[in-house]
Formats: C-alpha cells, sequence, structure tokens
C-alpha cells in the first residue's frame, strides 16, 4: 500500500521533543525524513516523492548530507505537501501560477527609447551610481518573441543548442547547464505554433524531441527525476509523431536509466524491452547492443547472474554489428571500446554485491582497468564513473589501498574540473558505502572520507 503524506502532521507534529515546524524552519531535512520514517515511510518511498536518489536520502537522514539549495528544498517541499512558508520558501505569482497550471499574465510593453534620458542614464551608471527605475531602461525577461515563420535555419539552430548541451553536459555535469536548457527548451517548443512547410515541420518535431531528450538527461543527471520523466515522455510523444524509431529507443534506454538510478530494475527491464523493439523495428544494430547492455546492468541488481552473461553477450554481437557511419549519433558513445569495458564494470561490480556472486568481482576489475586506460579525455563524467569502478572493484576485492587511490582519485576529478552531476555524488555514496566499514583498518581509505567530507562541505 501506498503511503500518503497527511498535511496536518506538519502542523501539528513533533519530532525529538520540538515541533515539527521547529526542524522545517531551520531546513533540518534530516528530521523531516526520521518524521516520516516513523510513520511508516521507507527512505525509497521518501526518495520516489521527491525526485531524489535513495542513496542521497539516506545520506541526508543520516546527517551526513545538509540541504542548502534552493531548488532541492522546493521539490522536497512539493513532494512531501509541505508548506512553503515553514520552510521559509517563498511563493510570489509566478510559483502560483505554475501551481494552478495557468500562464501569468503577460508583462506591459515598454514604450520606446529616448536615447537622450538613455544617455544620462548610461552616464550615471558609468560612474557607480545605478538610478532608480532602471528596470525600465533594461530588457524584458518574460517577452518572448517568435520568428513569423520556421524555416530550416531555426532547426539547425535548435539542433546546434541541443548539441552544445549535450557537450556541456559531459564535460561538467547536468547541474551547468539544465537551467539555460530549461529556458531554451520552453522557447523552442513554442515555434511548433509557427506555419511551416510540412518538410520542415517534420524536422523541426524531430529537432524538439532530441532537445527535450537532453532536457530530460540533464535533469537525470542533476537528481530531479520528475522532470526527466516528463521531457522524456515529451521526447517520446514528438518522436512518434515523426515514427523516428532510433528516437524512440535513445528516449525510452534513457527513461530506463532513471528507473535503474532510483532503484527500479524491474522497470527498468519493461522500459529497455519496449526501446529494444522500438530498435529491432529499425533495424539499429547500436540501439539494439545499447539496450541489452542495460538490461544486464537491471538483471545485475536483481543478482539474475545467468542473464546478464546472456544479455552482455548479445549487447556486445550486436554493437560489433553497428556501422559507426550508419548508425545513429546518439548511440556512438557506445560503439568506443572504452564504453564496453565501462558498462561491463558497472554491471559485473552491481552483480558482485550479492555475495553469492562475489566470484564476478574479478571481471569487474579488469573490465573498470581496461575503461580508465582507454576512456577519451573529453569524457569527463564517463572517466569518473570508470574511476569509481575501478575502486568499487578493489573494495569488493580487498584490495583497499587501491580502492582508497582510485577514490580519492575520482573526487580529485570532480572538484579539478567542477563537475556538477547528482549521479556522479550518488556513485561516490555508494562507494563509501562499502568504504567505510573497512576505512579505520586502511589509511587510503580513512584519507577518501575526508575527501568525501570536503566535497560534500563544498
Amino acid at each position: 500500500m501506498q503511503r500518503v503524506v497527511r498535511p496536518q502532521w506538519w502542523h501539528e507534529g513533533t519530532f525529538r521533543g520540538a515541533a515539527i515546524r521547529v526542524h522545517l524552519a531551520r531546513h533540518d531535512m534530516a528530521a523531516a525524513f526520521g518524521f516520516l520514517k516513523e510513520r511508516g515511510f521507507s527512505w525509497s518511498a521518501i526518495a520516489t516523492a521527491t525526485g531524489l536518489g535513495a542513496s542521497r536520502v539516506s545520506e541526508i537522514a543520516a546527517g551526513r548530507r545538509v540541504v542548502t539549495d534552493y531548488a532541492v528544498l522546493e521539490r522536497i517541499a512539493e513532494g512531501l505537501s509541505i508548506p512553503r512558508h515553514f520552510m521559509g520558501l517563498a511563493l510570489d505569482e509566478q510559483a502560483l501560477h505554475h501551481r494552478r497550471g495557468d500562464a501569468p499574465e503577460p508583462a506591459r510593453s515598454a514604450g520606446p527609447l529616448d536615447p537622450h534620458e538613455l544617455l544620462g542614464v548610461v552616464a550615471s551608471i558609468a560612474v557607480g551610481a545605478i538610478p532608480e527605475g532602471v528596470e525600465r531602461w533594461l530588457p524584458n525577461s518574460q517577452k518572448t518573441a517568435l520568428p513569423a515563420t520556421v524555416g530550416p535555419d531555426e532547426v539547425a539552430t535548435v539542433r546546434a543548442v541541443t548539441a552544445f548541451h549535450r557537450r556541456l553536459d559531459a564535460a561538467a555535469g547536468g547541474g551547468r547547464c539544465l537551467q539555460s536548457a530549461c529556458g531554451y527548451v520552453a522557447w523552442a517548443t513554442q515555434l511548433l505554433q509557427v506555419k511551416c512547410a510540412d518538410t520542415v515541420a517534420v524536422d523541426l518535431r524531430t529537432a524538439l524531441a532530441e532537445l527535450h531528450n537532453l532536457v530530460g538527461w540533464v535533469a537525470h543527471d542533476f537528481d530531479d527525476h520528475d522532470m526527466a520523466r516528463r521531457h522524456l515522455t515529451q521526447s517520446l510523444v514528438l518522436a512518434r509523431q515523426t515514427d523516428s524509431l532510433p528516437l524512440l529507443a535513445n528516449t525510452l534506454y534513457r527513461l530506463g536509466r532513471v528507473s535503474l538510478h532510483q532503484g527500479q530494475p524491474a522497470e527498468a527491464l519493461q522500459l529497455f524491452g519496449l526501446g529494444q523493439l522500438a530498435a529491432q523495428q529499425a533495424g539499429c544494430h547500436a540501439s539494439v547492443g545499447i539496450l541489452h547492455a542495460n538490461s544486464a546492468w537491471a538483471y545485475a541488481l536483481l543478482g539474475a547472474d545467468h542473464q546478464v552473461v546472456d544479455s552482455l553477450s548479445r549487447a556486445r554481437r550486436e554493437l560489433d554489428r553497428a556501422d559507426p557511419d550508419t548508425a545513429p549519433a546518439w548511440t556512438h558513445f557506445a560503439l568506443t571500446e572504452a564504453d564496453g569495458h565501462g558498462i561491463s564494470a558497472v554491471v559485473y561490480s552491481a552483480l558482485a554485491r550479492h555475495p553469492e556472486h562475489l566470484r564476478y568481482v574479478e571481471r569487474a576489475a579488469e573490465h573498470s582497468h581496461q575503461a580508465v586506460q582507454l576512456r577519451r579525455p573529453q569524457d569527463r563524467r564517463s572517466f569518473i564513473f570508470d574511476t569509481i569502478s575501478v575502486a568499487t572493484a578493489s573494495i569488493l576485492a580487498g584490495d583497499l589501498a587501491t580502492a582508497g587511490e582510485y577514490g580519492t582519485k575520482a573526487v580529485g576529478l570532480v572538484v579539478d574540473g567542477g563537475m556538477r552531476s547528482a549521479r556522479v555524488n550518488d556513485r561516490l555514496d555508494a562507494l563509501w558505502a562499502l568504504a567505510a566499514p573497512k576505512a579505520e583498518r586502511e589509511p587510503a581509505l580513512a584519507a577518501l572520507g575526508s575527501r568525501l567530507a570536503e566535497l560534500r562541505a563544498v
């Protein structure tokens, strides 16, 4: 039975001798989660309600991670039905309109600029005094104009913006580009309202499907799984309208990855299966291979070792048959030798966490070391994942010194590269969950714990 938050709890409840409202006012999310735990909520249930990863919820509840980000506090308040003002969160006109689902009133258009008056304003700013009422000289950020017609140039711009954000996401994480991607997709989707030739309309829908796909993936990397699913579903709709089967397969793969991240492997397998149908109909060996590889990951989480080995073998056969010159651009990452080792390392490490399947740790270690050696420098986030995989496999194999070395290296890559990725943080948290019980007897792991503490503080 699904647990439901009762709003009166936040008005009347107490936790550890104090009104829960006192804890909320202090942004003590550990207390809020503990309060719900006493009422039968699991960490997984809280994660589902808030859109946060289960490991992240566990870290917050244990006091090992403090929530300071305004957007995350908003997400928690919304998901757990906490009155915003209990947490000091503003509910301005824009938020009210968003909650009701209607559109805010359009801003009044500004009158024409008087160059002579503007000169005085500019002079004042130049000497260090910003005049009162300067806003009327500034651009109105709420006012957006659409072109009179949409042609190939507009479609090309949508694709270029998507490609730019995809590169930034891979290099620095979803936190570096989520807001700008959301802002652009909100404007670009309105292009569907503009008349255009039929051929352009198809290209536009395909380009927008790719953009929503990108926004969904970036949101997933930033731990906003509700936003991720919404944009990925929008991508599915647009891809279906244009019968873009490879894009359907891509989006279903990404939806499955969101489910995997939230600890729902059975749900992920269903999504990967739907993706395989689309990929097979498209005759795309690369897409089929990727979906088999990720199915292996889901099976590993379930401890089904025979299905893991079978799925990885199928993935390898399909990827070997793929032609890089004709394969969809989104699949190219999987056609590299480094990525083959990278996904295999993750899969075998997940399988080896089951005590009865610990024998697979040797495969995990071998693949993770190969991935680290072969990964290209521009694939920064993937390189961090590979480094974490080496540390994870090393802990499972009992090589604690190597685990500490590579774990600390991964933290250094996050800090030095300015990586803002909740997925990276969650994998580091999972690594530390393995390492913490052994840190007292291995200095390298103790050093890793110190570096992780510094990272969380930042």
